[in-house]
């Protein structure tokens, strides 16, 4: 295995900013996010961010609207590519056995 991008990062910092965005996001869509340090498919290092939505963002009719603004703010406040090096993937579920599941990140 490469090495990985979080051998070069630093974690809580980018931890930090990632709650700090967390925090931009509405809580009547989002319940969390939580990321993990890998590397992709390719081998490239990446950030895979784990988002859990509410029944009421997770809604049919508002899915697109709220996934894309929860990963542009995501995107745009933590700058992974530009300021980390890290390529981004965004997963989203609102079920919390799902969300819980370690195998899903």
């Amino acid at each position: 295995m490469p090495t990985i991008s979080r051998g070069f990062v630093h974690q809580a910092q980018l931890r930090d900013e990632v709650d700090q965005a967390k925090r931009a996001l509405d809580p009547r869509e989002v319940r969390d996010v939580q990321f993990t340090l890998e590397t992709d498919s390719s081998g490239e290092p990446a950030i895979f961010f784990s988002i859990l939505l509410t029944p009421y963002g997770s809604k049919e009719s508002r899915l697109a609207e709220v996934t894309g603004r929860v990963a542009t703010t995501l995107f745009d406040t933590i700058q992974p590519y530009n300021r980390w090096g890290l390529q981004p993937y965004f997963n989203f579920t609102s079920d919390p056995a799902h969300y819980g599941d370690p195998e899903w990140m």
